[in-house]
């Protein structure tokens, strides 16, 4: 029978690694920010700025954050939210009393083009989130204008001398700048350009180019101010931000002291793992995104319990292998070997200069190839020049997969929109003005993902091995 020394000790460690777990997988899933922000100091400082003179000062402040995903722009954000409520508090509750509801200092409301798809849909969220009990159904005949000051006045008339500052979070601003007329964007632009009310409006985007998407109007009332948050610019930077994850502290996470600094100890012993190392750094110079890195240790901390009181390596090397087998890699694994060459034939291109190419480039080049080639290929007869039609056959086999993807083309001055991804094979207004051979598209591989598929095909003769090897 185990002594209740030994009991209390196991009762003790179970906690801490639950606590741990918990810990850990908030800040991976991104329920919970990071403790250390890694290279965003200058955009969080320009944000918390904004924010933070729209509540003590009252002023009316627009802006944009722009940057890629998994850069950290909504990590900035919910920073800056969280320093203004240590600054201000949330709520004033030294006025608050049992027969009195507590006065915000100031309101938060979040909408995200992904779920506020229309104007009316949003509004009735800011009612929701600014705490309006009302039923709005008659005021939403009217204009979104009218409406909204509506909102406000009700605001005002709830018991408050002025109406508190209002801090707008717009995630996906550029769907929300895809409702028509953008009566959402010029309403709040315009109210804050005016100090009608202090009011805070700060974009979240991933597009460089959202300033296209404004109309004039609200162009004018826009204070131009954009904030960019840029991907870490330097390996040891991207690896901090997987130690900040996954590291545990004794005072903020509940777990012990002693526990804490084993458990960190561990983290540090697996992000120096040579294979660990290697994928972050494949990581880092594909796309440098923070989220792809933190999904590795996902499974790793997700194993966490009385067993399994620490991250194990083994765990991660088990994700590093899932997350090497990409979904595009598995597709391309099957594709044919004329199919493969058509990909080796536009790589060629990609190194030559050309930034697009239609079919007819891409077919000279194969058999171009081919020709110079044909006599060595053919010794063990596994090769042959395949005709035209055939090969344009597999080259659509690859638009398909959406491995070739056809170039966008504006048709602004012929009063259309631009080309899908399907346009090569289906008819469009661009079939009646080009032949599909000779419609440019690009290759959506990088050239050292072309090389690796090549090298992992056991079925590839030796000649067009070195021809992707180039």
């Amino acid at each position: 029978m185990p002594s209740p020394m030994s009991l209390s000790g196991n009762a003790t460690q179970l906690a801490d690694t639950s606590c741990a777990r918990k810990a850990v997988l908030g800040r991976l899933y991104g329920r919970a920010p990071l403790p250390e922000l890694v290279g965003l100091d200058s955009p969080l400082d320009l944000v918390f700025s904004l924010l933070n003179r729209t509540v003590t000062s009252a002023e009316g402040n627009t802006g944009l954050l722009i940057g890629p995903r998994g850069s950290g722009k909504s990590s900035v954000v919910q920073r800056a939210l969280g320093m203004l409520e240590s600054k201000h508090g949330h709520r004033a509750a030294a006025t608050a009393t049992a027969t009195t509801v507590p006065t915000l200092n100031y309101h938060v409301v979040r909408l995200s083009g992904f779920v506020h798809t229309t104007d009316r849909i949003a509004l009735r969220d800011i009612a929701r989130q600014l705490l309006i009990e009302q039923d709005l159904e008659n005021i939403l005949i009217g204009s979104f204008a009218d409406a909204f000051t509506y909102i406000l006045n009700l605001l005002r008339s709830s018991g408050e001398e002025s109406v508190p500052p209002v801090l707008f979070i717009l995630e996906e601003f550029d769907l929300l700048a895809q409702h028509p007329k953008q009566s959402l964007l010029y309403t709040l632009f315009d109210i804050a350009q005016s100090q009608q009310t202090p009011i805070a409006v700060l974009g979240v985007t991933a597009r460089i180019d959202v300033m296209d998407l404004l109309e004039k109007r609200v162009k004018s009332r826009f204070s131009h101010r954009q904030i960019y948050v840029q991907c870490p610019q330097k390996k040891s930077d991207f690896v901090e931000i997987a130690r900040s994850a996954l590291h545990v502290d004794a005072s903020n996470d509940g777990v012990a002291k002693s526990f804490a600094q084993q458990f960190n100890a561990q983290v540090d012993e697996i992000l120096a793992a040579e294979s660990v190392a290697r994928h972050m750094a494949h990581i880092f110079d594909f796309g440098k995104d923070a989220r792809q890195l933190l999904n590795l240790f996902v499974a790793a901390a997700s194993q966490l319990s009385a067993q399994n009181q620490l991250l194990q390596l083994a765990c991660v090397e088990s994700s590093i292998t899932q997350d090497v087998a990409s979904a595009k890699m598995q597709v391309l694994s099957s594709v044919s070997l004329l199919e493969l060459c058509l990909i080796i034939s536009m790589k060629s291109l990609v190194q030559g200069g050309s930034s697009k190419y239609n079919f007819e480039m891409v077919y000279n080049e194969y058999k171009t190839f081919m020709s110079r080639h044909l006599l060595v290929a053919s010794a063990g007869g596994a090769m042959k020049v395949y005709k035209k039609p055939v090969a344009l056959k597999a080259f659509e086999t690859l638009v398909e997969l959406e491995i070739v993807r056809p170039v966008a083309v504006s048709m602004a001055a012929d009063g259309g929109g631009s080309y899908g991804r399907n346009d090569l094979l289906a008819g469009s207004a661009q079939s009646a003005r080009a032949p599909k051979e000779y419609r440019m598209v690009q290759l959506m591989l990088e050239p050292g993902q072309v090389v690796e598929l090549v090298l992992d095909r056991v079925d590839v003769p030796a000649v067009i091995r070195r021809w992707a090897q180039q």
